[in-house]
């Protein structure tokens, strides 16, 4: 069964799996953007800096529980170990795109795939019931082993 649980470890290991966006600024671009920012700020009282401070705070997006790396590690060890195909289902293939790729990616996929808009959620439970199978047949080979 896919639950929202399931889910949630596949977003996790998204992120400890997944690539990481590279965005570097030079110490000197970053210290002319503090000086502008700083130079350019009119001067404000205690009242309106407290209210700014709790307006960007608001704005932030919530903080993300730390990673789970070994609950990762052993999606990642499923996932290498699946065959490309089960039941002519291209699971590992499909598997990656949906975890991994951006939603551009997956739409293009499911076209190619023939499958339809409609039936994408069930395409989508099948391939992923598919997946915690294997998953969960890994699990309990670990705990046996």
């Amino acid at each position: 069964m896919i639950d929202t649980h399931f889910y949630e470890r596949l977003a996790n290991w998204r992120r400890v799996y997944g690539d990481k966006p590279v965005r570097w600024r030079s110490p000197t671009d970053v210290a002319c953007r503090y000086a502008k920012c700083y130079f350019e700020r009119a001067p404000e009282t205690e009242e309106e800096k407290f209210w700014r401070e709790v307006t960007e705070l608001k704005g932030r997006d919530p903080l993300l529980p730390a990673p789970d790396y070994s609950d990762a590690e052993l999606l990642q060890r499923a996932w290498m170990s699946l065959p490309e195909k089960i039941d002519s289902l291209p699971v590992k293939r499909a598997v990656k795109v949906f975890v991994f790729g951006t939603n551009r990616e997956y739409e293009h996929y499911c076209r190619k795939q023939k499958v339809r808009p409609s039936g994408e959620p069930e395409w989508r439970r099948t391939f992923l019931q598919a997946f915690a199978t294997v998953l969960e047949r890994s699990q309990n080979g670990e705990k046996e082993g």
